[in-house]
């Protein structure tokens, strides 16, 4: 992101590499990615939390619903069995949720990795 000349809040408790630290387009905050709550609109928002799927699809639900971003991409970590079933349930329920608020979006859902046991899930708001 920032090799492409965005400016990036990076909600992680981990450390940065020094070199795109020195870049001054990230703002490192050691906060909870879950609670976190951007100071105004952001283009995007980008979560690859290692979480059950439901816990991550709330946080992102939260974060489209009161429109924090105009886009979302978000990885999905799934349980050893029925992963398929738990795919559908998160994708259902985002859908659901979405369409109770109001929001219009679109949503899509690949499987980019074959050796990870995650999808990776993008939502573009429509207004």
């Amino acid at each position: 992101m920032v090799q492409r000349g965005m400016y990036v809040y990076a909600i992680d408790n981990g450390p940065m590499e020094p070199q795109l630290m020195k870049t001054g387009q990230i703002d490192h905050l050691k906060e909870d990615g879950f609670t976190w709550e951007p100071p105004q609109r952001l283009d995007w928002l980008v979560c690859d939390i290692v979480d059950k799927p439901v816990r991550v699809l709330a946080m992102v639900e939260r974060w489209l619903i009161r429109k924090w971003c105009k886009e979302a991409i978000f990885n999905l970590k799934l349980p050893m069995k029925k992963r398929w079933e738990e795919v559908m349930r998160c994708l259902t329920a985002l859908e659901e949720s979405l369409e109770k608020a109001g929001v219009h979006a679109t949503i899509s859902c690949r499987h980019l990795f074959h050796d990870r046991e995650e999808v990776t899930v993008h939502v573009r708001l429509r207004d």
